[in-house]
């Protein structure tokens, strides 16, 4: 797996970046799938005055063994004012058991105060991605004098202890104390240095002794913090046990302290989001009032068209007058085809043959009836061709009566 460097805060949304010895690693899923560690959930900042905290967790994710030792404090977000919960950080991650040792504490406290230069004004971040910042101080780390730092980070086995609960030491100094306590820490999955003892105890009132035990190294040996003045504890029990004490206890003073400070950070955030709400909306109104006014300028054009834009209205064509028949014929090209039509039928019942007196008789009632509807229509006068016509249909009745005379004869 090798070693890697883990920058991590929450700018806007929790972000985290992780990088080995050749670079950014885009997609970390396939090393380890949805890592949660780099949020601190049991030991997280509370107060704008919390001290720095030194973490190390030794931890098993998809069958395999890790250890990650993290340094984290207040980052608050770039567009936020939200303390509890806001943190920023560097971490190592390894396969191995990383060691509280100088030269790999050093890099951390090389990376995360060259991460909060760049990338935070004083407790705030400054921008939303800090990727650029980041890689600016990777690229120093793999670049330094004495070779890649990455390669560089001691380590032991690493044994998983299967130690749930995790073991808070409360020291004079954060790095001085993790190093010499270092080999004395290997039977501990989960730990916690810090200086802060307030932020300590404060941890520890929320989750309880029993899971978040506080120890100190006194002459050799780890003992357990015990509160001097035991007031706090009576009155949690009193508490507990439903009954009203006169007197505020100093525990319970804290805790409604620290809620008072969140309601006041998450009223400070509503206020921000309220006025964000606001200029959207006077955006929107703007935007709905303009439409309006669009359709009604509409509407009142589609209503006054025909009134502002006068439309051209063609002249009527004066209807065409003929003088006579043919003129009107020989303007339409419909007209032109029915008179060839109407000269057609014309010279059929002209030139109608005896021989043909069966079929003829058919068509010549039926050309003729065309004959005269062309007439009527384009007022031709056709006199002699109906005496013609009733010539010809004389003319094949007697032809089919001499036929029928020489059948019987010759029968």
């Amino acid at each position: 797996m090798g070693n890697y460097l883990v920058f991590f805060g929450k700018s806007q949304d929790f972000t985290s970046l992780y990088y080995d010895r050749n670079g950014w690693v885009a997609d970390f899923n396939p090393i380890i799938r949805d890592f949660s560690l780099l949020e601190s959930r049991v030991f997280t900042i509370d107060d704008i005055n919390n001290k720095e905290i030194l973490s190390r967790y030794f931890f098993t994710q998809q069958g395999k063994e890790y250890c990650l030792v993290k340094l984290y404090s207040l980052g608050q977000a770039m567009s936020g004012a939200r303390i509890a919960g806001s943190i920023y950080g560097v971490g190592l991650l390894s396969d191995q058991a990383i060691d509280f040792s100088k030269e790999n504490l050093d890099l951390l406290r090389a990376a995360k105060d060259n991460f909060a230069k760049l990338s935070l004004d004083g407790i705030k971040f400054n921008k939303s991605d800090f990727k650029n910042d980041t890689d600016r101080i990777w690229s120093a780390i793999v670049s330094s004098k004495n070779g890649n730092l990455l390669d560089k980070i001691s380590t032991q086995d690493l044994k998983i202890n299967e130690v749930e609960d995790p073991i808070t030491i409360y020291v004079k100094n954060l790095f001085e104390d993790a190093v010499q306590l270092n080999s004395r820490i290997a039977s501990f999955d989960t730990v916690y240095f810090s200086e802060d003892l307030q932020h300590l105890k404060r941890t520890q009132q929320k989750w309880g002794k029993d899971f978040f035990p506080i120890y100190s190294e006194e002459n050799g040996k780890f003992v357990q913090y015990q509160e001097v003045v035991a007031a706090p504890i009576q009155t949690i029990k009193l508490v507990q046990a439903g009954t009203s004490p006169k007197d505020q206890k100093v525990s319970e003073e804290l805790t409604l302290r620290l809620e008072l400070h969140d309601l006041k950070n998450a009223n400070q955030s509503l206020k921000e989001d309220l006025e964000k709400i606001k200029k959207k909306q006077k955006r929107s109104s703007y935007m709905v009032y303009g439409l309006f006014g669009l359709i009604l300028i509409l509407l009142a054009l589609l209503f006054f068209f025909d009134k502002i834009f006068t439309r051209e209205v063609p002249p009527t064509p004066s209807p065409v007058s003929y003088e006579n028949p043919i003129d009107q014929i020989l303007a339409d090209s419909t007209s032109r085809e029915e008179m060839v039509n109407f000269l057609e039928n014309v010279t059929f019942i002209y030139s109608l043959e005896k021989d043909n007196a069966e079929m003829d008789t058919t068509d010549l009632k039926v050309k003729f009836m065309e004959i005269i509807g062309f007439a009527d229509q384009y007022k031709v006068n056709i006199q002699s061709v109906n005496k013609i016509y009733v010539e010809q249909m004389e003319k094949l009745r007697t032809s089919v009566l001499e036929s029928a005379d020489s059948i019987k004869r010759n029968q």
